[in-house]
């Protein structure tokens, strides 16, 4: 009897720890996953030319530099892992490029501490309102990566601030 409830537990314990270690590792390939994801998406945006990149991934598919809804955009999916719910049960994008203002105009004086808004984009030495959009100098850019996982919501990002060496082209 006592060698039944020695098998018993040792099984248990063995079985636990198995299932630890497979939840463990499908957890860390999942991250692996959206940190490639993510450094490609940087680098994606790294390649085109900067007076764009705000037109290209940003929300306003009306401002897109080729004609409406045909540049990248805001959002992307990211293949082997699973979306993140919104409060109505519905998928959101695994992949989101986040661009300071309100996703259609660059404003600096908005308080996105997040970026480090207020600040000068421009270059002009001056905070000022309106849109930046045509003639920043500086683009805080993040890319953020949202799945689920068996253990729950996971996120990573990834941030850099791009410079417009064009403009110092002379």
């Amino acid at each position: 009897m006592i060698a039944v409830i020695v098998g018993t537990v040792a099984t248990s314990i063995l079985s636990a720890s198995l299932t630890a270690a497979v939840t463990s590792t499908v957890i860390r390939q999942q991250r692996v996953v959206a940190a490639e994801s993510a450094v490609n998406c940087m680098e994606q945006i790294r390649s085109m030319p900067m007076s764009l990149v705000f037109a290209l991934f940003n929300e306003d598919p009306s401002d897109d530099p080729s004609g409406e809804g045909t540049a990248f955009g805001a959002f992307f999916d990211v293949e082997g892992l699973a979306p993140v719910l919104d409060e109505h049960g519905q998928p959101r994008p695994t992949g989101q490029v986040l661009l300071p203002g309100d996703g259609a105009t660059l404003d600096e004086t908005l308080d996105q501490p997040q970026f480090g808004l207020p600040r000068d984009l421009d270059g002009d030495l001056k905070v000022l309102p309106g849109d930046r959009s045509d003639d920043y100098l500086v683009l805080p850019v993040t890319v953020r990566i949202e799945w689920r996982t068996k253990l729950g919501d996971r996120t990573l990002e990834v941030s850099t601030l791009l410079v417009n060496l064009e403009k110092f082209d002379g």
